[in-house]
Parts: C-alpha cells; sequence; structure tokens
C-alpha cells in the first residue's frame, strides 16, 4: 500500500513540476513585452526575471526527467553536465512511480533481461538428454554451446569482459562464432553468439542452476538473514548478493524478489566452530570491531584461458607473462604520480651539464605507464580542496569540527558523511546535516587552510569507481586482517598514500616492519622508519604530550586554526607485521578517550580484532570494512609493484648523456677575419615526418587525412618510432587502449600514411607478428639525436643553432595532462638534450661576444625548460655582460623566487652570480 501512496506523490509532484509549472508561468507570467516604454518600475522587471528564470528552470527539469526516463527503461545511465541534482531528484520520483507499474515487474523481477534472452535460447536450443552410462562426453557440439543474445552496444570486448571476466579474451568468441571473421564489425543486437561450454550466460546465477535453490523476500527479510538461515553464516550473505545481479545495493531488497542461493543446504560446505559473527555497528561509534569471517569475501573464479592461437597480421606470440591489473586506488595512483613529477622536475632543474637521468627499467616503466592510466587527478584536488573548505568554514563561523564517519569520492561528487549530525552545509556544499556533498568538476576554490582531516586513507573501489576513505584517527587502532601477503599489500598501500597524498603533507609517519623502507622514500623527512619497540616507545612519548597539550582545548578546535594546526599534526604509526594481540590491546587502551590525532594502522592476529578484511586473489584482493555491507576492491601493493615503484622513488646518480663525449677536445674560438652568414637549407620531407618538439604533428602523410582521434594516431606513429619491431601485445600494454582500439587504429594510421614512389606502405602489414614502420618515416627527434651523435663539445656552433632550430615549442607541447603516459621519459630526455645545447652555445658566444647569439640561445631553450637553472643563469650572464641592468634585476628576483616556491636552495654557483651582477662582486667566505 505504501508503494503506491509513494508513487501517487511522486507521479503528483512530476506533474506539477512538467504540465502545472509552465501552465502557471504562462498564466500568471510576466513577459518583457508587457514592460515597454520608459516608467517608474513598480516590481514588474522582477517579476519579468523571475517568470524568465521559472521557464529555464522548467526546461531544465524537464529534460533531467527524459533523460532518467531513458535511463529507467533502457538501464544506460544518461550524464548531462550541470544536472546532476536535478537528474538525482528526476530519478528518484521516477522511480518510485516504476516501481508501482506493471513494468516494474520485468525491470525489477529476480530473471534480469539478459537472463530471460539467455533461456530463450536455450529453450531454442535443448540440451540433449545424457545418457545413464558414465562414459566420457564428447566435445559439445555448436547446436549444445551455451547461448548469448546480442544487446544494443555490446561488442566482443565487452561481453568478453562481462563473461570471462577479462576482454581480451574475445577472441574465444571469435573462434567459436564464424560470422565474426572481422572483430571491428558492429554487432547486430538479437544476433545469438555460441560461448564456450564452461562459460555462464549473462545474468544467470553462479554455481549449478540445476541443484541451486531460490527463495521468496518476505517483508523485513536482509541479506544477512537470508545467508544465516541458508547458508550458515550471516557474513555470507555476499555469496547471495554476489549470485544475482538484480541486486545493484545490498542494503535494498524488494518483496517477492525470487533470489537464486549459491549453494542448496545439501552442498553447503561444512560451518567453522567459531562462533559466526554478530551484527556490527556503524564505523562511526569508534567501537572495536568483531573480525569478518573470511569467508564473507567472495573470490572470482580465474578464467577460462583460451586455446592457442597461430600469429596473424598484427598479432604475434608473446612470451612475457599477462601483466596483473594495478589494485592502486585512482586518488593514491594521482598522488604517487604527483610526488614522482615533483622529485623529477627538482632533479632535472639541478642535472649538470653532460648527464641524464637514468631510464627507468621495463618494469617501472610499465608502473608509471599503469599509474598515469589509472589516477584522477582532477578528484584528488576536488577532494582537497573540499577538506579545506570544511575547515575554513568551521574556523570563520567559530563552529565545531564534524566528526567525520567516512569518505566516498565518486566520478563527479564527493560525499563527506558524518558520524553525527552536523550543521546544514555551507555555500559550495550540497547534502543535509547527515552528509554534505562536493562536485568534483568544477572543484571549489582552493584554499591554504589546514586540512582538518590530515589522517585520511582509502581502503577500496566499489564497482561504480566510487573510492571509500576512512578517518584513521578517528578509528584509533586501525585493524587489517588477511593472510601475510595480503596484509602486508594493503598496509603498504595505506602507507605510500599517507606519504604521498596532498591532504596529509603535514603527517608524520612512523613505519615499522619488512617493507618500511619504501614507504620512507616516498615521504622523505615526513617518515621514520624504525624498530618495533622504537616505535612504541615513541607512540607513548607522543601520547602523553599530546594528552598534557589537549588538556585545555579539544584537536578539533586547534585543526581549524592556522595558527595552531601544526602544533597537533597527525601522528600515524604503521606496523607492516603482524601485531600480537597483547599489544594491541594495550594500544586501543593507550588511545581511548578524547581523540589526540595519533593513529595506529597495523596487522592483526588471528586473535586480534580487525575493522579491514583483506581476500581473495592477490591479483584481484577483496575487501570488507567491518560494519559497512559489502565488499570492495582492496587497494594494494604486492612485491612486484613495491620492487619497480622502489626503482622510481630512488634519487638514483645522473649518468652521462648520449649527446656529450667525455674527452678533451674543444672548439676554438672565431678567428678574426671576414664574417660568414651560414645558412642551413632544408629540404622538403620527401617522407613522413612525426614532430614532437613542439606540438606533436605528423608532416608528409601520403593518404587522407583522418576525420577524427588524429591525437591518437600521431601518439600511436610515435610510440612505433621509439618501440621498433613491438608486438601487438606490446603495444596494447603501452598505450593502454583496448585490442579493438588498437586494430582500429593501427589500421586508420596505414591509411593516413600511405606509400611511397614504389607502392610500399609507410606501415607495413606485420605478417611475422613484428610490427614496425617504413624505413622512410622519420621524426624530429631522431634528427637530432643524429646531429648531436658526435657529443656536444666536438660540433660545431652551426650545429647547435641547427639543433635549437627545431624548437617549436615544448616537447609535446599540446598532449594533455593524462596523455601520452609512456612518453614522460622521451619528454624530459628531449628537454634536457636541447638545455643542455642550450647552455653550451651561450658559453661559445658569450666567449665570442656574440651577445645577440647568446640571447638568442638562451631563449629558445628556455622554450623547453623555462624553470632550468643553469638555462636562467646563462640568461643572466647574458644579460650582464650586455649591460642590461633591469633584466638582470628581473632575472635575479626570478631565480630567488623560484627556489622559494619550490622549496629548494639555488646551487652555490648561481648564489655567488647573483651576488655578483647585483652587488659587483662576490661576498667574502673564511
Amino acid at each position: 500500500m505504501m508503494r503506491w501512496i509513494r508513487a501517487v506523490a511522486a507521479a503528483t509532484v512530476l506533474l506539477l513540476g512538467i504540465v502545472g509549472s509552465p501552465a502557471a508561468l504562462a498564466a500568471w507570467g510576466r513577459y518583457p513585452a508587457e514592460l515597454a516604454g520608459l516608467r517608474a518600475d513598480d516590481g514588474s522587471l522582477l517579476l519579468a526575471t523571475l517568470t524568465l528564470l521559472g521557464w529555464a528552470a522548467w526546461g531544465a527539469f524537464s529534460v533531467a526527467t527524459v533523460a532518467e526516463l531513458l535511463a529507467q527503461l533502457t538501464g544506460r545511465v544518461v550524464r548531462l553536465p550541470g544536472f546532476g541534482m536535478l537528474q538525482f531528484l528526476a530519478g528518484g520520483l521516477l522511480a518510485l512511480v516504476l516501481a508501482a507499474l506493471p513494468v516494474a515487474e520485468v525491470m525489477t523481477s529476480g530473471e534480469p533481461m539478459a537472463q530471460v534472452a539467455a533461456e530463450r535460447v536455450a529453450e531454442a536450443n535443448p540440451s540433449p538428454i545424457a545418457p545413464a552410462a558414465q562414459e566420457p562426453s564428447p566435445a559439445p557440439a555448436e547446436a549444445e554451446l551455451p547461448g548469448y543474445l546480442v544487446a544494443a552496444g555490446d561488442d566482443l570486448w565487452t561481453i568478453a569482459e562481462r563473461l570471462f571476466g577479462d576482454g581480451r579474451q574475445w577472441r574465444m568468441l571469435s573462434d567459436l562464432n564464424p560470422q565474426l571473421a572481422d572483430p571491428l564489425q558492429d554487432l547486430q543486437p538479437g544476433t545469438k553468439l555460441n560461448l564456450p561450454a564452461t562459460a555462464t550466460a549473462l545474468g544467470a546465477p553462479s554455481g549449478d542452476s540445476d541443484d541451486s535453490e531460490t527463495v521468496r523476500v518476505k517483508k523485513g527479510d536482509t541479506l544477512s538473514e537470508l545467508a544465516q538461515e541458508h547458508l550458515g553464516s550471516a557474513a555470507k550473505w555476499p555469496r547471495i548478493a554476489a549470485a544475482n545481479d538484480i541486486i545493484t545495493d545490498p542494503d535494498h531488497i524488494e518483496i517477492g524478489w525470487k533470489l537464486h542461493l549459491p549453494a542448496g543446504k545439501a552442498q553447503r560446505p561444512p560451518v567453522s566452530s567459531a562462533t559466526p559473527a554478530e551484527a556490527r555497528p556503524s564505523p562511526a561509534d569508534g567501537e572495536r570491531r568483531v573480525r569478518p569471517d573470511v569467508d564473507a569475501l567472495p573470490v572470482e573464479a580465474a578464467p577460462t584461458p583460451p586455446a592457442p592461437e597461430v600469429p596473424t597480421e598484427d598479432q604475434a606470440e608473446d612470451s612475457s607473462p599477462a601483466t596483473a591489473p594495478l589494485t592502486v586506488g585512482t586518488l593514491a595512483a594521482a598522488a604517487v604520480v604527483g610526488t614522482l613529477e615533483l622529485r623529477r622536475a627538482l632533479r632535472q632543474r639541478e642535472r649538470p651539464l653532460g648527464r641524464r637521468l637514468p631510464l627507468a627499467s621495463e618494469g617501472a616503466d610499465r608502473l608509471r605507464t599503469e599509474l598515469r592510466a589509472s589516477e584522477d587527478p582532477e578528484a584528488l584536488i576536488a577532494l582537497v580542496a573540499a577538506l579545506r573548505q570544511v575547515g575554513r568554514h568551521c574556523f570563520e563561523h567559530g563552529q565545531p569540527l564534524p566528526a567525520l564517519a567516512n569518505v566516498r569520492v565518486g566520478v563527479d561528487e564527493i560525499t563527506l558523511d558524518w558520524a553525527e549530525p552536523a550543521s546544514p552545509p555551507p555555500f559550495g556544499f550540497a547534502g543535509d546535516a547527515d552528509r554534505w556533498l562536493a562536485p568534483v568538476r568544477p572543484a571549489l576554490p582552493d584554499s591554504d587552510h589546514p586540512c582538518p582531516y590530515p589522517a585520511l586513507v582509502s581502503l577500496g573501489t566499489a564497482e561504480d569507481g566510487e573510492v571509500l576513505l576512512i578517518d584513521t584517527e578517528r578509528s584509533r587502532v586501525l585493524g587489517v586482517a588477511g593472510d601475510d601477503d595480503q596484509r602486508r599489500n594493503a598496509l603498504t598501500a595505506m602507507g605510500i598514500e599517507l606519504a604521498c597524498a596532498p591532504w596529509s603533507a603535514e603527517t608524520r609517519l612512523v613505519v615499522s616492519g619488512a617493507g618500511a623502507g619504501l614507504i620512507g622514500l616516498a615521504g622523505d623527512d615526513r617518515v621514520q622508519v624504525a624498530g618495533v619497540e622504537l616505535a612504541l616507545a615513541k607512540l607513548r612519548q607522543v601520547v602523553a604530550r599530546r594528552r598534557q597539550a589537549l588538556s585545555k582545548a579539544t584537536l578539533s578546535e586547534l585543526r581549524v586554526d592556522p595558527d595552531r594546526a601544526d602544533a597537533v599534526a597527525a601522528y600515524v604509526f604503521c606496523f607492516l607485521d603482524e601485531v600480537s594481540a597483547e599489544v594491541v590491546a594495550e594500544l586501543e587502551a593507550l588511545l581511548a578517550g578524547e581523540l589526540l590525532g595519533v593513529a595506529v594502522i597495523l596487522g592483526a592476529s588471528a586473535e586480534s580484532p580487525a575493522q579491514w578484511e583483506v581476500g581473495g586473489e592477490v591479483s584481484r584482493p577483496q575487501g570488507r570494512l567491518a560494519g559497512r555491507p559489502g565488499s570492495l576492491a582492496a587497494h594494494a601493493i604486492d612485491a612486484e609493484v613495491r620492487a619497480h615503484l622502489g626503482e622510481l622513488l630512488t634519487d638514483a646518480e645522473p649518468v652521462p648523456a648520449p649527446w656529450w663525449a667525455e674527452d678533451n677536445v674543444y672548439p676554438l674560438p672565431i678567428r678574426d677575419g671576414e664574417e660568414v652568414d651560414i645558412v642551413r637549407l632544408v629540404e622538403p620531407a620527401v617522407h613522413p615526418r612525426l614532430m614532437v618538439i613542439g606540438p606533436a604533428e605528423l608532416h608528409g602523410a601520403r593518404g587522407p587525412e583522418p576525420s577524427r582521434s588524429r591525437q591518437q594516431l600521431t601518439e600511436l606513429c610515435a610510440w612505433m618510432l621509439e618501440h621498433p619491431g613491438s608486438t601487438a601485445t606490446q603495444m596494447a600494454t603501452g598505450l593502454s587502449t583496448a585490442e579493438t582500439t588498437r586494430r582500429s587504429n593501427l589500421s586508420r594510421l596505414r591509411n593516413w600514411l600511405g606509400t611511397d614512389e614504389a607502392g610500399e606502405a609507410y606501415l607495413p602489414e606485420a605478417y611475422s607478428g613484428r610490427i614496425s614502420l617504413h624505413p622512410g618515416v622519420s621524426s624530429d627527434w631522431q634528427e637530432l639525436q643524429v646531429l648531436l651523435a658526435p657529443g656536444l663539445k666536438r660540433v660545431a656552433d652551426s650545429t647547435l643553432v641547427a639543433a635549437l632550430q627545431l624548437v617549436r615549442g615544448a616537447p609535446l607541447a599540446d598532449a594533455a595532462p593524462g596523455q601520452w603516459y609512456w612518453a614522460e621519459e622521451l619528454r624530459t630526455e628531449m628537454a634536457a638534450a636541447l638545455r643542455d645545447v642550450g647552455v653550451v652555445l651561450v658559453e661559445r658566444a658569450l666567449t665570442n661576444g656574440d651577445i645577440e647569439l647568446a640571447r638568442w640561445a638562451a631563449a629558445r631553450a628556455l622554450v623547453v625548460a623555462p624553470e632550468d637553472e643553469l638555462l636562467l643563469r646563462a640568461r643572466l650572464r647574458t644579460e650582464y655582460q650586455a649591460g642590461n641592468l633591469s633584466d638582470v634585476e628581473r632575472l635575479v628576483n626570478q631565480l630567488t623566487r623560484q627556489a622559494r616556491v619550490l622549496g629548494v636552495d639555488l646551487m652555490p654557483e648561481t648564489v655567488e652570480l647573483c651576488q655578483q651582477v647585483i652587488e659587483g662582486r662576490a661576498r667574502a667566505r673564511a
């Protein structure tokens, strides 16, 4: 009955909003045409403005309603920029209406559309009755294979992802379906595809449907109660959720749903003798949690490997093992990438002449590519801005800092869930007293206010991409349970995130256990690596001091005060090894009471309670937070990733650069005589030439220009120039693209490049499985390498001028942040070489008294390395020698201001030069 009442109320609101609003505006609105003539304003102008705003609001609400109606009927989410709140409101109203209509039986029944389609296929192709004698069954014929009906929008990659858990298994579908000889063709909705005998039709329940039980949901039922009744443990409710595609929210099941149970009672595994976990309270209460049953974590079955196939065009037998998916969260990936980029920029700034940073190994370079592909820097920036705005609002309005239960960072929205009701959300936020909502795009204005929650750490990611973070200060002692490898992987991910995240920039970490050195590399001076006993002694000391300091003021008061926040900077103690139950009990007693700004993250033993339980496969860990229904894709850093990340974080010494010759050969100064103008004649490109020193462009292609994705094709061409003879698998991995996208782009690039005069394709067919470009295809970077091959100290000035003439801008100037992941070292290599060219040419020009050449060389090189200290120093010497005192003062100010912003010291040579050009001489030293 209540469902009908809610549906009628929602329908009334929709009718009033869509039909009643325009009728009211048409009847009682005021319009600008009625305001003709000059007369005193009697309020009509305001009414006309409100009328126009009303029409705009009605139009926006109508568009949002239509979009949500399409989403409800088709199951495809339609996201309109700027319509987030309106779509949320319209979607809720439509859901209430549709839930009471007959169509809801199709939309919410226990038999989803895809399952119904699979059942119809099964009816059309009945399986033969198995003989009574147990004989080896022959391989299934095509008619006996399971079937799948193609839906609108399906392609081979997405179907393989749904059925096998890996889109790269699309070749299994292609092999079983001869009509799919061309994998790029569009699939027609309603087409039946044959599946391998081991595949499960989309929407079918997990396990054997013949032996599985079903249960009808009754009033008051919950997944935990059904799991307790039918599976023997309330902690096994995720198995029921995984067996029924209809369940999208574990907290919401409808009366009348028919749910499949993963196994009958006769097939139920033996119940552990341990006492089942009791119902858990909300994480907001600060109580310790009971460690959940390990069986609560669903483990995905490994997909059946495809049969070996013969390498064909654009494919090759690749003996390298398949790369496991990166299990670092999007926020943590963005934080790590930011740390790596900052360190690399600082090291490039101080790099000596003739040296370059050592190249990363193949595994480390692949990790950097994967981090860039999975990061979400916009969400990271938005989260930090939202947290700072919360602290600023509480400080300016004298309000207490709300107790944070958790943070959920979605694709478009950040949700701050409060443990207790807070004040209404401030300007820029939406929501209510229980939760505040902030947009991801555009983010709230940035602020330099202290972050009030500096010990946040992300635990896992939901299926919809929402990242869950908790406040470890409020948890006090955060226990992580699981086997040794998974526990260490999860704890390492937390430590690395705390060491790199901008919201924890002032947090101090004390890390103990095997692998603590990696976290120390990530956090530099903020991280102290210590033994267990030393860390416990430090913890007791910090707690004693904090209790004394917070006797007259609370932690929340000091955290939002910019003048006192530093005094209560967060302390996080991370114990990577398993901690005994006795030590855990001591830590809980030590941190009990008022919040002190001190948190402990540790590996819980079997006897200790744990809030975060990690299980499943090591390559695809699943985690469950006590008191929160459902499991998440747990964030973890395994041993292989730890090794590669350690390589990226280590500050290795620069190595000799290939463009520098280590010998005693120096060019002689120019002799007196008539000046000779050196003119470099550049022949027009005969073959295609890729330009990357500046905006990425492809010149000289013989085929028709592509109508779309021009940048992707240019990037593909650059990758092949840098990786000749690679396989298709290496290309897809290196570019982080799907196989279908790679094949499509390769075909379109082949058409764009065309053929040479002899009819040879510039991108030949890869019948050998190794993909390479025509030898005539080149790039400006390759030309620069040829010019500098003898060594910078050996080549003539004219060669250095020719090298700088290749500069059209910063390398890859038109690549947006997040694009060209793989080319980071290529970009820095080009900038490093051109920077050295500029410095050497300036020195030669000043030696020969050629001020104009020195000025041109410095300006040209600063385009590719605008903040390089050696180049700025060369430009400063040039202007000082030219007597341009105004530019001298500007450059000195630029150097000193840049060092303050970056938080680094100027080189001693730079300090001495600044003293000389400003004060006339270097200051005396003892």
